[in-house]
């Protein structure tokens, strides 16, 4: 796995410049729409965006339905680089198998983890362990990159996420696919009951 010092170093250097292309943002709106139907069930409702980078679902939430956006991430870098909003932000600099899940909630919490499980083998194992610990937790919103033939990696990583989360025994609620097919991407989005 990459240390915090490459995730930074990364950062920096505008590695990571192109997660804000249009195409890369697509999934966004459908992840903020989740979060809008999860607060008219829980009312206001705090957001843990694990592995937040710099923020880039912000834009995307709700104002009136979300008391807090807590950005997760182990790159400080990225953390200094969300601005604040109409959302109030907390920034805890962490990996996931590090994050104890603290500040405490100020709402009901919807973990958000996009683009994220993957990079860790026991992702999905430590997403519910925090899910767990916090009595708070309501809903996880998971998105992930859709295989593709060309890409054996993506198939792979995403077959074995999607595996591991019917394992969780979490109701799913919705799922959504997210497709840019100029760019050759497409998301798989799955919202989950705990």
């Amino acid at each position: 796995m990459k240390s915090a010092a490459l995730w930074d170093a990364d950062f920096k250097a505008g590695k990571l410049a192109f997660l804000h292309r249009p195409a890369e943002l697509k999934r966004f709106p459908q992840i903020g729409a989740m979060i809008d139907r999860g607060s008219r069930v829980h009312g206001a409702v705090e957001i843990a965006d694990i592995g937040s980078g710099e923020g880039l679902l912000l834009p995307w939430l709700p104002p009136k339905a979300v008391k807090r956006y807590l950005a997760i991430d182990i790159s400080g870098v990225a953390l200094k680089a969300i601005r604040d909003g109409k959302v109030p932000v907390a920034r805890v600099r962490s990996s996931l198998a590090a994050w104890d899940g603290t500040p405490d909630p100020v709402a009901p919490r919807i973990l958000v983890a996009s683009e994220v499980l993957y990079y860790d083998p026991q992702g999905v194992l430590h997403l519910r362990k925090l899910a767990a610990r916090s009595p708070r937790t309501v809903e996880v919103i998971v998105s992930c990159v859709a295989g593709r033939n060309d890409k054996p990696n993506w198939t792979a990583a995403s077959q074995r996420l999607w595996t591991e989360l019917r394992a969780t025994g979490w109701r799913r609620i919705e799922m959504q696919s997210i497709r840019d097919d100029q760019a050759g991407l497409a998301w798989d989005i799955s919202r989950y009951a705990i």
